[in-house]
């Protein structure tokens, strides 16, 4: 109904922006066995086969166990009884709670983990990360502030091993606002040594990505370009 009443008579598909950025991938590329991860205001994942179609699976990493330090953060959503989301540290998240250790000038309440920063609201964050990415291009900061995305990188490097124990993974587009600037490329570095280091298995699979302003919004463009099959949205019959 609310679509009719405000675009007309189209297809219609609500879809995660992880699985939108796998496709967008596929349509990058023209390779299949894709994870796409959007590092965003959460951690959007998505996961297109060798052929390049979605598998109709529940994809949304966010909330898998990454980390099992007993002593790992939790979250506001689950209010204490998980911790070691993955979408603490490949979200956006990641980078702001290591905003103040890396030497970020951020407003006290941007200092995790204040309770701003502890609840389900992502405008702060989103305000924190932009105060990480200006530091990036300041060049006295930048030296300290390399470690927040060296740390985030560590974590995407691990993350990837582990979803490798659930998909046959050969790329990986990597979109979402964490990823923009030269941050952003040193985090994908970053994460390719620990898989040539530590996982010398999965060392074939090739990272991609793209300008910043698709990082940003590729998501949107991806999704609004499928074609029809059969007048329906394409996104429709790849699940």
């Amino acid at each position: 109904r609310i679509t009719k009443e405000v675009a007309g008579n189209v297809p219609l598909k609500v879809i995660n922006d992880g699985e939108v950025t796998a496709l967008a991938a596929f349509q990058k590329i023209g390779s299949g066995n894709i994870m796409g991860i959007s590092m965003g205001s959460s951690e959007g994942g998505g996961y297109a086969n060798k052929d390049g179609n979605l598998v109709g699976w529940i994809n949304e990493l966010c909330y898998i166990r990454l980390d099992l330090n007993p002593d790992a953060p939790t979250d506001p959503w689950t209010k204490g009884n998980h911790t070691g989301c993955s979408h603490m540290y490949l979200g956006q998240r990641g980078a702001t709670k290591l905003a103040a250790k890396g030497g970020v000038k951020v407003p006290e309440n941007y200092v995790y983990p204040h309770p701003d920063m502890c609840t389900i609201k992502h405008e702060d964050h989103a305000k924190c990360l932009k105060l990480i990415q200006k530091a990036m291009d300041d060049p006295e900061q930048e030296t300290a502030v390399k470690a927040i995305y060296e740390t985030v990188g560590v974590y995407l490097g691990y993350a990837l091993a582990q979803y490798c124990e659930f998909y046959v993974i050969d790329h990986v587009m990597i979109l979402g606002r964490v990823s923009k600037g030269k941050g952003g490329d040193l985090m994908l570095d970053t994460a390719k040594k620990v898989l040539n280091a530590e996982f010398p298995e999965y060392k074939h699979i090739q990272f991609h990505t793209a300008d910043d302003h698709f990082k940003a919004v590729g998501q949107c463009i991806a999704a609004a370009a499928l074609p029809t099959v059969n007048g329906d949205a394409a996104c429709c019959s790849l699940q």
